[in-house]
């Protein structure tokens, strides 16, 4: 994936005048679980998006963002992470910018660790 993007991987939205490809991720309904640490496991959404010049570049893009993470389970700068069911939305097409956009909401559960 980093092949394709470099260092265009930004929080929550994907700023203007950034070259394409580029990925979006953002967290949402990130809600406490009571039943695992005192208040600091979450669950929630992760929303991944990709933008692209073209649909094939885009959807080679979200294969390999879910081959990285569809059940992925691991500590990410001292985080416990559990990805669980991804679904992908509708794809789009911006018709003034002509770009191809590609998303996936992921269910997870993140823990300090």
């Amino acid at each position: 994936m980093n092949s394709l993007v470099e260092d265009r991987v930004q929080p929550n939205i994907i700023k203007a005048g950034t070259h394409y490809p580029a990925v979006y991720v953002f967290t949402d309904r990130m809600t406490k679980l009571g039943c695992y640490g005192p208040g600091e496991t979450r669950m929630g959404i992760v929303e991944i998006g990709v933008f692209a010049e073209s649909y094939g570049q885009a959807y080679n893009l979200m294969k390999a963002i879910r081959e990285a993470l569809d059940d992925f389970s691991g500590i990410v700068n001292n985080v416990g992470i559990t990805i669980m069911r991804g679904e992908e939305v509708a794809d789009q097409f911006d018709e003034k910018s002509e770009t191809h956009i590609k998303v996936i909401e992921y269910e997870a559960i993140a823990e300090p660790k």
